[in-house]
C-alpha cells in the first residue's frame, strides 16, 4: 500500500502553494492553515505533510502556526521547513509532530546522526530535493553538484529510514511528475521513500503501482481538484 499525504505549506501564516519552489510565485488557498489540515483530515488523510516555507528560505518563521496545526489537525503530522538543528527538531517533536524533516541539514551527516539518536529513527525523515538528480538546498535556491542517490545512500548508512524525494522541476506546475530518476533511486534504496513534485492526475499516481515507493505527497492537485483524495487512496491502496 502506498500512503497518500496531503501537503499543507505555510507562508506568512497562510496555506499556500508555490510553483517550482519560488516563494514569490504563490497562490493562497486558506487564510488559516489549520482549516486546510482539518479539511484533509476530514476527507480521510491518515497523515499530513506540513512545511514552513518561510523558514525553509530564511525569510521568516511560522512556528506558532505550525504548532497550532500539529495540535489541531486530528491526525498525525510530519513537519519540515528550516529544521537545521536538533533543538528545532525537538521543539516540533515535543509539540506533537509524528516526524520531523531535515532538508538542507541532510548535507551535515553529523546533524542527522544526532537527530536519529535524540529522536529515534522513526521520528526522522530527510528530504532530498533534486533537479534531474542534482541536490537542491536552502529552499531550492541553491543547486549543488551532489548526486541525489549518492546522498540518499550515505544517509542510509548513518541510519535514516525515511527519505522524501521531490523533483523540483515539476513541483507545483500541474504538468505531471518527472519520475525517471526518483523511481530508479527508490528501487536502489532500502529506506521508505516518499515522492513529491508534479503529480496532477490519478494516472500519474498509477505510475507508482508496483514500485518500491512508500508514499506520495500531494499538493496543488488536491487544492485545484484535479485529484480527489479518496480516489487517490483507493488507486494506491
Amino acid at each position: 500500500m502506498i500512503k497518500v499525504m496531503p501537503a499543507v505549506d505555510v507562508s506568512r501564516g497562510r496555506c499556500v502553494r508555490l510553483t517550482k519552489g519560488r516563494i514569490e510565485d504563490y497562490t493562497v488557498y486558506y487564510e488559516d492553515p489549520l482549516d486546510a489540515a482539518k479539511r484533509w483530515a476530514g476527507e480521510g488523510a491518515g497523515m499530513l505533510h506540513l512545511v514552513d516555507l518561510d523558514a525553509a528560505v530564511g525569510i521568516g518563521d511560522n512556528s506558532e502556526a505550525i504548532k497550532r496545526v500539529i495540535k489541531g489537525a486530528g491526525v498525525p503530522v510530519e513537519v519540515g521547513g528550516g529544521i537545521r538543528s536538533i533543538d528545532r527538531a525537538r521543539e516540533y517533536a515535543e509539540a506533537g509532530a509524528e516526524r520531523v524533516i531535515f532538508g538542507t541539514a541532510a548535507l551535515e551527516l553529523r546533524i542527522i546522526r544526532d537527530a536519529l539518536t535524540a529522536l529515534r529513527p522513526t521520528k526522522v525523515m530527510v528530504a532530498v530535493d533534486h533537479l534531474m538528480g542534482r541536490v537542491a538546498i536552502k529552499g531550492w535556491k541553491e543547486l549543488t553538484s551532489i548526486d541525489a542517490l549518492t546522498l540518499c545512500m550515505r544517509l542510509e548508512e548513518v541510519g535514516v529510514r525515511n527519505i522524501m524525494m521531490t523533483s523540483i522541476d515539476r513541483d507545483g506546475t500541474m504538468k505531471g511528475p518527472n519520475l525517471d530518476y526518483s523511481l530508479k533511486a527508490a528501487a536502489s534504496l532500502k529506506s521508505d521513500v516518499y515522492l513529491a513534485g508534479g503529480f496532477t492526475t490519478l494516472n500519474d499516481l498509477l505510475l507508482l503501482r508496483g514500485s518500491r515507493v512508500a508514499g506520495v505527497i500531494l499538493g496543488k492537485a488536491l487544492y485545484e481538484g484535479t485529484i480527489d483524495l479518496k480516489k487517490a487512496k483507493e488507486a494506491l491502496g
